[in-house]
């Protein structure tokens, strides 16, 4: 079989699953506020949560890109679900196909392609989010094993997980320079949750919670990398997490504007259909430009990433633009139908709801602006140019 064969079967297979289980199910899941553990499942016995990851370890040893275009149609239908998917292959089986030890990928990478367990990556604390060098959680080193201590908060799939990936830190004089990420699983003693699902604005049936540490003994076979090797994990899982991101901010953005080319073309006011108003027209121009612009963005970063090349700047740069399109096209979406936007009979104020968290979780708008500039900055300053002459020096 080759590469675009496995492709299009992985493509008709991903479109027949979203079309027959997720569709139907979605508005029921932002409803009652239900993790959608049943379709996890069915994504696991059917190769989609292993989309990139190598045959060995149970994955489908596709392309990332082939990933992203499956997040992205999972969150037009389900941004929830689109959540739950991206916390589990990105963030918490991506560190482990990257950094992990051969051991690591056999034993948990293959669980998590399979849809065995459940995967939740565990960084951010009440006191530190995108200020990684604030982190409190500790990891104290022993003879052959580690200690650890803390508590996370905000955690994707908290409630729900088998397998966790928890940065801690382990040499706090080093501050950033002295995380380390550990492998942990459901059952070890010491680990507990707050038992309290967090009550979101929007994507209400991704599991969000808190998770405990006390006195939680990790041996050193658990250490993704090496010690104080975390920062280097966390910028690439955190990198690739963005895209997914961008991906579920386009499939939702995407979504909310077939709703409205449908409705602009059936109502009538003031004797005229909307899409004859030149309101009306300037917003579907807005959102079909800057839907195209979010789309080749994340074209860009993906392709960068499959060739093996730096993608954390263009990773920022799609998350960024498409997260704060998802944002705008909802809202004038809703605006575009009125009442009926409003009304919780349709899905655009779930869509609009659903699309703020696109600017806020992994890395907000500010911080992914504060990586571009820094990333300009460091690139420019390599190529050595003068900004008189114009000419590298």
């Amino acid at each position: 079989m080759t590469v675009n064969e496995m492709q299009q079967i992985v493509e008709e297979t991903a479109a027949n699953f979203i079309k027959t289980f997720v569709e139907p199910a979605a508005g029921e899941i932002d409803e009652q506020e239900t993790f959608p553990m049943s379709n996890m499942k069915e994504m696991g016995r059917l190769g989609l949560l292993g989309i990139p990851f190598p045959e060995e370890y149970e994955g489908l040893d596709q392309s990332f890109a082939s990933y992203i275009s499956f997040v992205r149609q999972l969150a037009g239908a389900c941004a929830s679900t689109a959540m739950t998917v991206v916390a589990h292959t990105c963030l918490s089986g991506h560190p482990i196909h990257s950094f992990g030890s051969p051991l690591q990928k056999t034993v948990h990478l293959s669980r998590l392609a399979t849809g065995e367990a459940i995967g939740a990556f565990a960084l951010t604390e009440s006191g530190s989010g995108s200020d990684m060098a604030s982190m409190r959680t500790r990891a104290v080193e022993h003879d052959d094993h580690y200690v650890l201590n803390g508590s996370k908060t905000f955690i994707t799939n908290a409630n729900v997980a088998d397998i966790y990936l928890v940065a801690a830190s382990t040499a706090p004089d080093k501050k950033m320079l002295g995380l380390t990420v550990f492998i942990l699983e459901k059952g070890m003693k010491g680990i507990s949750t707050s038992s309290k699902k967090e009550r979101k604005l929007g994507m209400r049936g991704a599991d969000m919670g808190e998770l405990i540490f006390q006195d939680v003994i990790i041996p050193k076979e658990n250490v993704v990398g090496r010690k104080n090797f975390g920062l280097e994990v966390l910028h690439e899982t955190l990198a690739s997490a963005r895209m997914g991101m961008a991906a579920i901010a386009v499939g939702i953005a995407e979504e909310a504007q077939r709703h409205c080319l449908q409705y602009v073309k059936q109502r009538k006011q003031f004797d005229q259909y909307l899409y004859q108003f030149q309101t009306i027209k300037n917003m579907l121009a807005d959102m079909e430009v800057n839907l195209n612009a979010s789309r080749l963005l994340l074209e860009r970063a993906v392709h960068l990433k499959d060739s093996g090349k730096p993608f954390a700047k263009e990773a920022s740069e799609a998350k960024l633009f498409a997260s704060e399109t998802a944002t705008r096209i909802t809202k004038d979406a809703v605006q575009i139908f009125g009442g009926y936007g409003y009304s919780r009979e349709l899905p655009l104020e779930r869509l609009f709801r659903d699309a703020k968290l696109t600017e806020i979780g992994d890395g907000t708008s500010e911080i992914q602006r504060l990586i571009i500039a820094d990333e300009l900055i460091k690139r420019r300053a390599k190529s050595s140019f003068n900004p008189v002459g114009g000419q590298k020096l």
